[in-house]
């Protein structure tokens, strides 16, 4: 029989007749009936309505099974159709194995009801609430996390939202369980986590991070994470977790071995259960140097992620046993510097030669390393290589250059990097790079920009100035020619002369007036611009596309004069530590007719404008429509 034969042949004529016996019951007489009858009647229609809702779960349950096993086995024809090379063939049965892994981590049938009382003890008093019934048995009590959270009603609801989630998104909101209550968390590692684990894979019309994208703002829009509005700005860069749905999402993570916590809901650094493992501090008191040497799976983990901890110490031999390993994020997921991580050697990554499945590593914030080996070059699967902010990084290895399924490389704020070594444009398949530094000419290993224009998927760029730089004019006017980048950041790096002032060289000097940008941007953001007045590259005539306006210290003194025709069509203008800008708001508004959001941050000559106390202004229009043009539901992904 199947499911709807259960519900529709059996409990819904139960549930009729059911109610035909308490009217026969409300014919007694009021002193003849026994006290117990209406507690009776309660108890018989919540355990139907309980098993109703498991009899619908399970339905979901099995219609997801039957889809991703048949995604399973679409990769699987892929293989026997196609005569591939060995590794290829290797490569594409790993996939197989990964996603198996995946489907069989929630392969828990929802067919499990709580242990109540016998209807013995229910009609000698009135029925107990399912958190009592569950405290009489032996896994509640081993499992406090569950007593907390089955004691609020609130529960039910949000567990019915995660039963609703296809498996994709009930495995991307898991990942959102480790980390700690009240935590504003950055978008972008999550993303990049579900790339690595392959949560979230490219299509033909979209990339993976398009689809991260797409999956982050679906949970948005059912209200499983809660978007954090940074001064009212449309753009959507970090999020939150109410603290019941943390609750919820610990419990089935637990559940289902995806992760493993303590009593209290803190993650734990043990494998034994799962093929997940978090890096935390130690609870008693001063942190400690974190090693790996307590795992005891290493061989089979997929990944490993640092939550809180500061010090890492790793043995180069236990750190090279997880040759599974998928997702490395051994640097900081928060936004703030304040989250300083050091490592005490740089030894162990020699042993990333053996990573020949990892595809997302983070190093983010990591001090003290200041090259990376040539191990790295064994990659072969590396995805994306984040290498933000570390801030005593000095060089590249050139084998960085062998990463040829690399599609994100984030090299921004490591300051001490004077080139990018040579062969960046064999990195086809790259999407982003940050912190692209334009180097001295005269070094024969260093990258120039023009070999960015062969990068025919890079959509995010953002180079860096440097003081010394020395380039022709004929180079700076390769960037018109990366035709696929939406997103471009323009920083200039100046040096103190010995009058205390910020100079450039007659070269660097060049990029003032010599720049030409491609023409298909939809993002501008300019840092520390060294010109007093807007150069003839920043105009609305060759940038017909952009929607998107930063302008970042420097010395920039005005926005040139009023356009009349044709005017910008940007719709987010944003201007910060600009000390000598003057501009009128007559004049915002003539040269940016839809415009729908500003904000002006430090920029003392900036007078009269109806900006907030936070320097942000919103239009009307968006205000009261609840969202920008550039987006949906109040919601602006970036």
């Amino acid at each position: 029989m199947s499911k709807e034969g259960i519900i529709e042949e059996v409990l819904t004529p139960l549930v009729k007749q059911l109610g035909n016996a308490r009217c026969q019951a409300l014919k007694f007489k009021e002193n003849d009936t026994p006290p117990a009858i209406k507690p009776l009647f309660e108890s018989i229609e919540k355990n139907v309505q309980d098993v109703e809702d498991i009899v619908r779960r399970a339905e979901r349950w099995e219609k997801d099974v039957i889809n991703n096993f048949g995604i399973v086995a679409r990769h699987v024809d892929d293989i026997l159709e196609e005569d591939s090379e060995p590794r290829a063939f290797e490569s594409k049965l790993r996939n197989v194995d990964r996603e198996i892994a995946n489907l069989r981590a929630l392969l828990t049938p929802p067919l499990q009801l709580p242990q109540i009382e016998s209807a013995r003890a229910a009609s000698t008093r009135s029925v107990p609430s399912l958190s009592k019934a569950l405290q009489a048995s032996e896994k509640w009590q081993q499992l406090e996390l569950e007593k907390k959270i089955l004691e609020s009603s609130a529960i039910s609801s949000l567990q019915v939202s995660y039963d609703n989630l296809d498996v994709q998104l009930k495995l991307c909101l898991l990942c959102f369980s480790v980390f700690p209550e009240n935590s504003i968390i950055r978008k972008r590692p999550v993303i990049y986590w579900w790339i690595g684990e392959g949560l979230v894979t490219p299509t033909r019309d979209n990339t993976a991070e398009e689809i991260g994208e797409s999956c982050f703002r679906k949970l948005i829009m059912k209200g499983l994470i809660e978007p954090v509005h940074m001064k009212r700005s449309p753009i959507i860069k970090f999020c939150k977790l109410h603290p019941w749905m943390r609750w919820m999402l610990i419990a089935v993570a637990r559940r289902v071995q995806f992760f493993d916590f303590d009593s209290e809901g803190n993650p734990t650094s043990d494998d034994s259960l799962s093929r997940r493992a978090c890096l935390v501090t130690r609870k008693e008191g001063a942190p400690q140097q974190m090693s790996i040497r307590g795992l005891s799976n290493l061989g089979e983990l997929l990944t490993l992620f640092n939550v809180d901890e500061h010090y890492l110490n790793f043995e180069r031999s236990r750190f090279s046993e997880m040759r599974k390993i998928t997702v490395l994020q051994l640097g900081r997921w928060q936004s703030l510097p304040k989250h300083h991580i050091e490592v005490e050697s740089t030894e162990f990554l020699k042993g990333l030669r053996s990573f020949k499945h990892l595809r997302y590593l983070s190093f983010q914030g990591i001090s003290r390393i200041t090259e990376l080996p040539a191990s790295i070059s064994e990659i072969s699967n590396l995805r994306i290589l984040d290498l933000r902010a570390c801030h005593n990084l000095e060089r590249l290895t050139v084998g960085i250059a062998s990463l040829q399924k690399l599609t994100h490389l984030d090299l921004s704020e490591c300051h001490l990097l004077e080139q990018i070594p040579k062969g960046i444009a064999s990195l086809s398949e790259l999407e982003v790079l940050k912190g692209f530094v334009i180097g001295d000419a005269r070094s024969k290993d260093a990258s120039r920009l023009r070999e960015l224009a062969k990068l025919k998927k890079l959509r995010k760029l953002s180079i860096i100035i440097g003081s010394k730089m020395t380039v022709t004019e004929e180079e700076l006017n390769e960037l018109r020619n990366c035709e696929a980048v939406r997103s471009l950041t323009i920083t200039w790096v100046v040096s103190p002369s010995k009058k205390g002032t910020a100079t450039l060289t007659r070269t660097a000097t060049m990029t003032i007036t010599s720049f030409s940008l491609p023409s298909n941007l939809e993002k501008l953001d300019l840092r520390c611009f060294p010109g007093k007045t807007v150069p003839a590259w920043l105009s609305p005539n060759g940038l017909r596309s952009l929607k998107k306006l930063y302008i970042r210290g420097g010395t920039l003194s005005s926005l040139g004069p009023e356009i009349r025709s044709p005017t910008w069509n940007v719709e987010v203008l944003r201007l910060k530590y600009l000390r000598d800008l003057e501009v009128e708001w007559s004049q915002i508004q003539s040269n940016f007719p839809n415009l729908t959001y500003l904000e002006i941050v430090k920029c003392s000559k900036l007078r009269s404008f109806p900006c907030d106390e936070d320097g942000v202004w919103v239009s009307v229009d968006r205000e009261i429509s609840g969202h920008s043009t550039s987006g949906s539901n109040g919601i602006t992904i970036s």
